[in-house]
């Protein structure tokens, strides 16, 4: 069971549903529940009671403290008429550090898929990949569509037998002992690597019976001729899965950047939410 769950809270428009996506959470693990709030104080992304946007930096500042001061009440609120249990957290420092900063002492951390058109968050340029890298805890990242009741159920695990991947596994444990189904997807590998793959595959499978998750079901998806990241997606539909499992980053994010890779596929059209680990 998840213990204490922290929730990234700023002005956009999907922080309702965040909210209530984690009270949801938090109620069936009887967990606590931390909000953090953080939001750059930049004019022009805040306007005033009249509409006219905001000149200053004193005015902007004023503006978010009343929006944050009306944030942390209704955060409160809706985790009473829950029934969990929480506490409110804010701080200096970039978004993500200081999200990052917080979320330490939680299980897991709920972030919301970056929208480049919800001005009013105000968390800056990559956010969501700042997070996953500084945090050091699973962060689930709910997509900005969609409406999601169940989180866990049948889970989809995107395993290559590296060290992300194998973070990941361990840090959904949680969800997974309460898991109707699991499917372990694999990329189509090397012929030469395809016999480990099959035996690494089998001490996975012991791995999940030793910790009560469901038995899992192997899925192997060839890439010649698709994304990773859609390849993903694919078979998270095909299966019905409600949470991806997966590692973040498993290579340099040079790497990465240059040429892409399943982790920033997966943040630009996520489409249940994912559990990433790093």
């Amino acid at each position: 069971m998840f213990r204490r769950i922290a929730v990234h809270l700023d002005h956009g428009v999907d922080c309702p549903r965040r909210i209530e996506f984690c009270l949801h959470i938090a109620k069936a693990h009887d967990a606590h529940l931390t909000g953090i709030f953080t939001s750059y104080v930049s004019p022009g992304y805040f306007s005033d009671e009249a509409g006219l946007w905001a000149r200053t930096t004193e005015g902007a500042m004023e503006i978010t403290t009343k929006k944050r001061s009306a944030l942390q009440q209704a955060f409160s609120e809706a985790a009473r008429r829950a029934g969990v249990t929480e506490s409110w957290r804010q701080g200096e420092g970039s978004p993500a550090e200081c999200v990052s900063r917080h979320a330490r002492y939680s299980d897991v951390l709920v972030i919301g898929q970056q929208n480049a058109y919800d001005l009013q968050a105000a968390t800056g340029n990559d956010f969501v990949e700042q997070t996953l890298l500084f945090v050091g805890r699973p962060v689930i990242v709910l997509p900005t569509a969609g409406m999601f009741e169940t989180l866990g159920t049948r889970v989809l695990y995107c395993w290559n037998g590296g060290r992300e991947a194998a973070r990941a596994i361990a840090d959904a444990a949680p969800l997974l002992r309460h898991a109707d189904s699991l499917r372990v997807l694999t990329m189509d590998e090397a012929a030469d690597s395809r016999i480990e793959i099959e035996t690494l595959y089998e001490d996975l499978a012991v791995y999940c019976t030793c910790h009560g998750f469901p038995e899992p079901e192997h899925e192997t998806r060839g890439t010649r001729d698709i994304d990773v990241g859609d390849a993903i997606l694919s078979s998270a539909a095909d299966f019905g899965a409600d949470l991806i499992v997966m590692g973040a980053y498993g290579h340099t994010r040079m790497r990465e950047l240059v040429m892409g890779g399943a982790t920033r596929s997966l943040l630009k059209a996520m489409t249940v939410p994912v559990l990433f680990s790093h």
